[in-house]
């Protein structure tokens, strides 16, 4: 898998792991984890100061670095929905900003996953969606044995900043609903957290949205992660959180779709503290629309890409 592809997809099926931060450190079975020790890191020279610039005296260092695939997915899925929630708590709240609210939604999820890729991607591929995890399996472009581990750590970070963000926004929901949390309505605030199907949306066309909208987000990502096209090879993460901003834009709001089921599980969750079943049961438990279908929608993009995008393959060097 070229480069770029590998950070852009989180190909890490590989057999062998490489280092390239780390040149000391020798090419291992995928197996086996090589944990680099000081010597192997390039610090900068304060490190004599201040010993503790070097992250081989911070605690459980080996642990950390073992799981450190999944702690990025966890952290890129949690700034992810800080972003995203965090917007739309602010727009829902902020009534006098209602004229711009559709178009800040959609910028405000767009930057969020840039800034969620630029924490991740260079250790984990930043996946931050169980959808890519799983059709990059399905295509032998990531290991099966890591995708329950990445999903995981995926939903738990979205869990954990959809009640961070309940934290920081709490006055404010007291403020709106009078202490009495609401899914819809007036006072309704059940869709800062996850999504709703719009009045007049039926299941189909929903689910329908969901495989389409997932499936034209896969396809452009590796795109624009292919280095034997035109790649975003500099600025990737600026490049797919403009994707999303745009896709968003075009269809959001006749579909409300969610494309990544962390996205929408992870906080659906946490609102179930506060609105109880409802938030599963809404509207024939709904749910299941936007936590299902971008698995499917994430396999036909993949697919779609593989087969109908014929790149000239690079030639061999001497």
């Amino acid at each position: 898998m070229p480069a770029t592809a590998h950070n852009a997809l989180g190909d890490h099926s590989s057999p062998e792991v490489r280092y390239h931060q780390h040149p000391k450190v020798v090419m291992l079975p995928a197996h086996e984890i090589a944990i680099p020790q000081a010597a192997d890191f390039e610090l900068p020279e304060v490190v004599a100061l201040h010993p503790m610039y070097d992250p081989t005296n911070w605690p459980l260092y080996s642990l950390r670095y073992r799981l450190r695939d999944y702690l990025a997915e966890f952290w890129g899925t949690f700034i992810l929905l800080f972003f995203g929630n965090g917007i739309e708590a602010t727009v829902t709240f902020n009534t006098t900003a209602s004229g711009s609210a559709y178009l800040s939604s959609c910028f405000g999820w767009g930057m969020g996953l840039t800034m969620a890729l630029y924490c991740s991607m260079g250790i984990s591929g930043g996946h931050v969606n169980p959808a890519i995890t799983f059709a990059s399996a399905v295509f032998g472009k990531f290991a099966w044995r890591k995708v329950p581990g990445y999903i995981f750590s995926q939903l738990l970070g979205a869990f954990a900043a959809s009640a961070t963000v309940y934290g920081i926004f709490k006055d404010q929901f007291d403020a709106f609903d009078g202490g009495r949390r609401q899914l819809m309505g007036p006072q309704g605030t059940g869709s800062i957290w996850c999504t709703y199907p719009n009045p007049g949306n039926s299941k189909f066309y929903a689910a329908l949205a969901e495989v389409l909208n997932t499936a034209t987000l896969l396809f452009l990502i590796y795109s624009i992660g292919d280095d034997r096209m035109t790649p975003a090879t500099h600025h990737l993460p600026i490049a797919i959180g403009l994707l999303l901003f745009v896709l968003l834009l075009c269809t959001v709001w006749a579909t409300s779709s969610a494309l990544n089921p962390a996205r929408d599980l992870g906080p659906r969750a946490f609102s179930a503290i506060l609105y109880g079943s409802s938030a599963f049961s809404f509207d024939g438990h709904y749910f299941w629309i936007p936590f299902c279908m971008p698995f499917v929608g994430a396999c036909v993009g993949v697919f779609a890409y593989q087969f109908f995008v014929l790149p000239e393959p690079k030639p061999k060097k001497d």
